[in-house]
């Protein structure tokens, strides 16, 4: 595998490519990258693409050549919240035709319709295949973002992309933070078709009151958010998500956006009433060094990585916007050096096990890692 910025493609012979991931900061180049004659798939990405020059701008390829074992069949649906099941149904029935199981699934959606597309593709297979990916983001929050995969892309859809390799395709799906002591039950919700969760009550309290006091024990101050409503800096909700506990690990979800009238908060990702829900917290160096952490618990002393891809959220962008380059090249020596891609998500997808069972998830994780390998000579 190696990884190359769009610019410089036509140095490599692309008769000897097989597939490639791309992640971009600039939209304007999707329709390029959707006409290449090759199998091509990826999404938008917040603020610019971690690479092993750093944190940059502009656009870069993750390409699978001849030899490196890693097969990978694309599939494109388009639609909305309340019309994207039935094409993804028909995404999985099409991958048991062709791959049967595969060995790992990745899906690029945009925003609002994760949920929908993890639930279906987890029952279609049954919770034995591990689900990654990234939401399409852009760089200001207007809704430029984009999926994308051969000759098509939408800002409203997702692409599901089938891998299989006879070699080990590692993963893991890491929070990034800490559980603090303050924490309480989901009394009340309300599930938008647009995605996401308005928690109401915790506790049988109004939620943004809630969550305001948790963040003033931390010495956060966000008493004009609630009173005027709007989104909370993520210089704050970067540092301060709510997370829930699965087995040994924790899921985590920021909360996006006050809704001052219903004293309710947005949350980017699914929680039903009844959750015990923490107060998860960490600084800008714990987020950064988590990079380290989230590699090392896939890597495997007897594989050889071939390739990478890192899935950061875009929601930690802010608090830590100094040390975007630090994360590049963490990653890239703990994968030894092998190429890689990265983007910055509105959302990212992860499967972790507990008690032994595959569950896929949809939150704002922080960060997650695919790893395509082969096993080291000896």
């Amino acid at each position: 595998m190696l990884s190359i910025p769009l610019k410089r493609l036509d140095e490599i012979d692309r008769a000897r490519v097989r597939w490639a991931l791309a992640f971009t900061s600039d939209s304007s180049e999707v329709d390029r990258l959707v006409s290449l004659p090759f199998t091509v798939f990826g999404i938008t990405s917040h603020g610019g693409v971690f690479t092993s020059e750093g944190y940059v701008k502009g656009t870069y390829l993750l390409v699978a050549e001849e030899g490196d074992g890693v097969e990978a069949k694309a599939y494109f649906a388009e639609g909305n919240v309340r019309t994207i099941v039935e094409p993804v149904r028909e995404i999985a029935s099409a991958i048991k035709k062709e791959m049967e199981i595969p060995s790992l699934l990745m899906i690029f959606p945009t925003l609002g319709l994760e949920e929908a597309v993890v639930r279906t593709l987890d029952d279609a297979f049954r919770s034995k295949v591990r689900i990654f990916g990234g939401t399409a983001a852009d760089n200001d929050f207007s809704g430029d973002w984009w999926t994308f995969t051969n000759g098509r892309k939408t800002n409203s859809g997702v692409v599901v992309v089938a891998f299989k390799s006879k070699n080990p395709i590692l993963s893991t799906f890491h929070a990034g933070y800490m559980l603090t002591r303050r924490h309480g039950k989901v009394t009340k919700v309300f599930h938008p078709e647009t995605g996401g969760t308005v928690v109401y009550e915790i506790d049988g309290k109004p939620a943004v009151e809630v969550y305001a006091s948790w963040l003033k024990e931390r010495g956060f101050d966000i008493s004009d958010v609630v009173k005027r409503g709007g989104i909370i800096p993520f210089e704050i909700a970067g540092l301060n998500p709510i997370a829930r506990k699965f087995g040994e690990d924790i899921v985590v979800s920021h909360v996006f956006e006050v809704l001052p009238r219903e004293k309710a908060v947005l949350v980017l990702s699914h929680i039903n009433e009844g959750e015990t829900i923490y107060h998860a917290t960490a600084t800008d160096s714990f987020l950064v060094s988590r990079t380290a952490v989230t590699v090392r618990k896939s890597l495997d002393e007897y594989l050889q990585v071939l390739g990478g891809i890192l899935i950061y959220c875009a929601g930690c962008i802010a608090p830590i916007k100094g040390r975007l380059n630090e994360i590049a090249d963490i990653y890239r020596r703990m994968v030894r050096g092998a190429p890689f891609v990265g983007a910055a998500t509105y959302g990212e997808q992860g499967s972790l096990t507990v008690n032994g069972r595959i569950m896929n998830f949809h939150a704002n994780q922080m960060i997650h890692t695919v790893l395509f390998t082969k096993k080291r000579r000896r």
